[in-house]
C-alpha cells in the first residue's frame, strides 16, 4: 500500500506537465504550412486573448485608458512577449461591430506548461473587472489552464461519485465487505500506477491532459472485472470444499488464465491506436495500456496474496449471509440467469433473432454518422475560455476559427495574386478575402473567410479548392478547417490497418485460447454488431441532439469528435471481448467437462452471467465520472463507454452469445482435421454439485 500511495501522490503532482495539444495529426499538410508560415511571416495563434467588454464605446477616453492600462500591466510582466490591443495598434479585427468590445493580445515565453502558469498568473493578477470594463481571457494558454483546473475538477468528481458507486455495488454483489474491498484495492494500484507512468512518460514526449481521465475510468473499470472474477471463483472453489490454497491455485489457473488472456486481447485492441498520428490517441492508447498491465498484474499477483491472507476470513462482515444460508446466493451461480440459459437453448433460434434485432435497431442511426473537430463550443458552460470565444466569433467582424491563411510562393508576380484573389472570391465557399501582407519577402499571404464553421463540408470544400486552385507554385493553407481536413483524412488512412490489426490479433488470441476456429470468429462478428449498436446509439444522442436531459446538457455540432470517437470505438470492443472471454472461458471448461454443449452452455451462463452483469454495471459507475463532466469529449467517453457495457451484457451476452453457441453445437470447438478443443484440464474430472 506505501508503494501505491507512493505512485499516487508521484503521478498527480505531475498533472501539470500534461499538455491540451493533440487533437490535430503530427505531420499533417496543415502543421506543415502552419509552420512554414509562422517562419516566414511570424504568424502564430496568441497565447493570450482578453476580451474587454464595456457599456459604452470602447474608443471612449475612459474605457480607452483602462484598455491602455491594461496592455501595459501585461507588457511588464514577467514571462511576456509581445503585446499588442486595438488600442495600440487600431486593428479593425480587434473592435467588435458594435464598438463596445476589443482586444487584448499577447504571446508568451517558454514551454507549453510555462505558458500556461503565466496565462493564469495574468488572468488572475487582472480579475474580472476594471472599473467598467469586464475582462473575459481566452486564446491557447489560458486554454490550457482551464482545461488543466477542470480536468482536476472531473478526477475529483470520479473519486466522489464512482468510487463509491463501485463500492456499493461490489457490496451487493459479494455480499462481504471484507470480498468487496479485494477489487477495489486492485483498482487503487492500477490507477496509481498508470498516472505514475504517465508522469515519467512526460519525461520523453507529450501526454494529453485527457490521458489522466482515462487513467481513472479505466483503472476503477477494468481493475475491478478483474478482481471479481478471480474473487469469484475463488469463493466457488471454497464453497465446493476446497482448502485456501487450493482454491487459489484453481482460481489463478481457470480466473486468472481468463485475465491474462483478456488482458491480452485488450492490450493489442488499445495498441492499435498507436497507429493514428494523434497525440491525444496515442496519450489515451498508452494510458489504457497501462492501465490493462497493472490491473491484471494486480488481478493475478495481490487479490491471490490477499486472498492467501484472508482465506476462510473472505466472507467476514457478510450483510447477506442469512440469504446465502438459505440457498439465494448458493456456489452454483445465479438460478435467474439459469432460467434465461434454459429458456435461450430452448430456442436458439428466437433468441438470436432477438438479440440480432435489437442490436440492428440501435444499429440505424450509425448510417448518418458524421465525424468533426473539436471546438470552443465543446468546453463546459461556465468556461470562461468558452464564453470569450463564443462572443468573438459572433461579435467581431473576423471569425479566427473560420479563417485561413493562404500563403502563395515567394516571387508571385502581383498580376497573379490578384488573379488567384479573384478565383478564391468566385468560391461559393468564400465569405471574404483579403491581402494580409501584400508582397512581402515571404510572399503573399490571404485570408479567407469561410461561410461555415471548420466541421462543415462546405468549410473542407473550401480547403480542397485552395489548395487545388492554380497558383505560382505550392500554395500553403492553414486553419482550423485545413486541420479538420487533414484530421478526418488520418483517420480514414489508418482505420483499415488498425481495424485489421485489432481482428486478427483477437481472432489468433481467441483461436489459441480456445482451440476452436468457430467460436472466435464468432466473437469478432458479435463484438462489431454490438460496437456498431453503441455507435448507432452515440449518433441519436450527440450527433442529432436526442436525450439530453438524461445525459446532461451539451453543445450538439451535428457530429461525433473524430478522435475521441476512435478512441472510444477501440475501447468499446476491446470491452466487449473482454466480456466475451469471460464466458466461453466457463462454457469451454465445463464443455471439457461433460462433452455436453447445451449442458455447457447453460451451466457457463448460471456460474458467469451474474458476474458479466456485475461487471458491466461497475464499470458503467466507473465511467460516471466523465459521464457527468461538462467537457463534451469526456461525456461522449464517458456515456459511449456505459453504453457499450451494458449493452453488451444484456444483449449479447444474454440472448446472442448462447443463442449462436447453442445453435452451433459441436462446431463449436472443431477444429481442422476433425479434432476437438483440448486443453490442459482433465476431461473426466466431472462437475462439482
Amino acid at each position: 500500500m506505501v508503494g501505491t500511495v507512493a505512485m499516487g501522490l508521484f503521478g498527480t503532482a505531475g498533472l501539470d506537465r500534461l499538455s491540451n495539444t493533440g487533437a490535430a495529426p503530427s505531420g499533417s499538410p496543415a502543421a506543415r504550412d502552419s509552420a512554414t508560415l509562422g517562419e516566414r511571416h511570424g504568424f502564430s495563434d496568441p497565447d493570450l486573448v482578453l476580451l474587454l467588454s464595456a457599456p459604452s464605446d470602447v474608443r471612449s477616453s475612459g474605457v480607452a485608458a483602462v484598455g491602455r492600462a491594461v496592455e501595459e500591466d501585461i507588457r511588464r510582466s514577467p514571462g511576456v512577449g509581445t503585446v499588442s490591443s486595438y488600442w495600440s495598434a487600431k486593428d479593425p479585427d480587434l473592435i467588435s461591430r458594435d464598438t463596445r468590445s476589443a482586444l487584448v493580445t499577447a504571446d508568451l515565453t517558454g514551454d507549453e506548461a510555462l505558458r500556461a502558469k503565466t496565462a493564469q498568473r495574468l488572468v488572475t493578477a487582472l480579475g474580472d473587472h476594471r472599473g467598467p470594463v469586464k475582462i473575459t481571457p481566452t486564446g491557447t494558454a489560458w486554454t490550457h489552464a482551464e482545461t488543466l483546473e477542470d480536468n482536476r475538477a472531473d478526477l475529483l468528481r470520479a473519486e466522489l461519485i464512482s468510487a463509491p458507486a463501485c463500492a456499493l455495488l461490489l457490496l451487493f454483489v459479494f455480499r462481504s465487505l471484507v470480498a468487496a474491498l479485494l477489487p477495489v484495492i486492485s483498482a487503487l494500484i492500477a490507477t496509481a500506477g498508470t498516472l505514475a507512468f504517465l508522469r515519467l512518460l512526460t519525461s520523453f514526449t507529450e501526454v494529453s491532459v485527457y490521458a489522466s481521465n482515462i487513467a481513472t475510468a479505466l483503472g476503477l473499470g477494468l481493475a475491478v472485472d478483474y478482481g471479481i472474477l478471480v474473487v469469484s471463483r475463488f469463493r466457488e472453489e471454497s464453497a465446493a470444499g476446497a482448502p485456501p490454497r487450493d482454491a487459489i491455485a484453481r482460481s489463478v489457473r481457470t480466473a486468472g488464465s481468463s485475465v491474462v488472456v483478456s488482458a491480452s486481447i485488450v492490450l493489442v485492441s488499445i495498441s492499435a491506436l498507436l497507429l493514428f498520428p494523434f497525440l491525444f490517441l496515442r496519450s489515451a492508447a498508452w494510458a489504457a495500456i497501462a492501465v490493462v498491465v497493472f490491473s491484471a498484474a494486480a488481478s493475478v499477483t495481490v487479490v491471490p496474496a490477499l486472498l492467501a491472507l484472508l482465506g476462510r476470513h473472505i466472507d467476514r462482515f457478510d450483510l447477506f449471509a442469512r440469504l446465502r444460508r438459505h440457498g439465494a446466493f448458493g456456489p452454483e451461480g445465479s438460478q435467474g440467469w439459469r432460467r434465461v440459459a434454459l429458456a435461450v437453448t430452448r430456442r436458439p433460434v428466437a433468441a438470436a433473432l432477438a438479440g440480432t434485432c435489437v442490436l440492428a435497431a440501435l444499429s440505424l442511426p450509425a448510417w448518418h454518422v458524421t465525424l468533426g473537430p473539436d471546438s470552443a463550443d465543446d468546453l463546459p458552460q461556465h468556461s470562461r475560455t468558452r464564453t470569450a470565444a463564443v462572443a468573438i466569433r459572433h461579435d467581431f467582424a473576423s471569425a479566427p476559427e473560420r479563417e485561413l491563411l493562404v500563403g502563395l510562393p515567394r516571387g508571385t508576380p502581383p498580376e497573379d495574386v490578384e488573379g488567384y484573389a479573384r478565383s478564391v472570391s468566385a468560391l461559393p465557399q468564400a465569405a471574404a478575402v483579403r491581402t494580409l501582407t501584400g508582397h512581402s519577402p515571404g510572399g503573399p499571404v490571404l485570408v479567407v473567410t469561410s461561410r461555415s464553421d471548420p466541421g462543415a463540408e462546405e468549410s473542407a470544400a473550401l480547403v480542397q479548392r485552395l489548395r487545388t486552385l492554380p497558383a505560382h507554385g505550392h500554395v500553403l493553407v492553414a486553419g482550423e478547417a485545413a486541420q479538420a481536413v487533414d484530421t478526418l483524412s488520418a483517420i480514414r488512412r489508418a482505420s483499415p490497418w488498425c481495424c485489421g490489426l485489432i481482428a486478427a490479433a483477437t481472432f489468433v488470441l481467441m483461436a489459441l485460447f480456445t482451440r476452436s476456429l468457430l467460436v472466435p470468429l464468432k466473437a469478432v462478428v458479435v463484438a462489431v454488431a454490438s460496437l456498431t449498436a453503441t455507435l448507432g446509439c452515440l449518433v441519436y444522442v450527440f450527433q442529432d441532439g436526442h436525450l439530453r436531459d438524461v445525459v446532461g446538457d451539451f453543445h450538439v455540432p451535428g457530429y461525433l469528435f473524430a478522435t475521441t470517437t476512435v478512441f472510444l470505438l477501440a475501447t468499446a470492443y476491446a470491452l466487449s471481448v473482454d466480456y466475451e472471454v469471460f464466458i466461453v472461458a466457463r462454457i469451454k471448461e465445463e464443455y471439457l467437462a461433460s462433452g455436453d454443449n447445451t449442458s455447457a452452455v447453460v451451466v457457463g451462463m448460471q456460474r458467469t452471467g451474474r458476474l458479466v452483469t456485475a461487471a458491466s454495471l461497475v464499470f458503467a459507475a466507473a465511467m460516471a465520472g466523465p459521464a457527468t463532466s461538462e467537457v463534451a469529449s469526456l461525456k461522449l467517453t464517458g456515456v459511449g463507454l456505459a453504453l457499450a457495457v451494458l449493452v453488451d451484457a444484456v444483449v449479447v451476452r444474454g440472448a446472442l452469445v448462447p443463442g449462436l453457441m447453442t445453435l452451433a453445437g459441436q462446431a463449436n470447438w472443431w477444429l481442422p482435421g476433425g479434432r476437438r478443443a483440448v486443453s490442459g484440464m482433465p476431461k473426466g474430472r466431472g462437475r462439482r454439485p
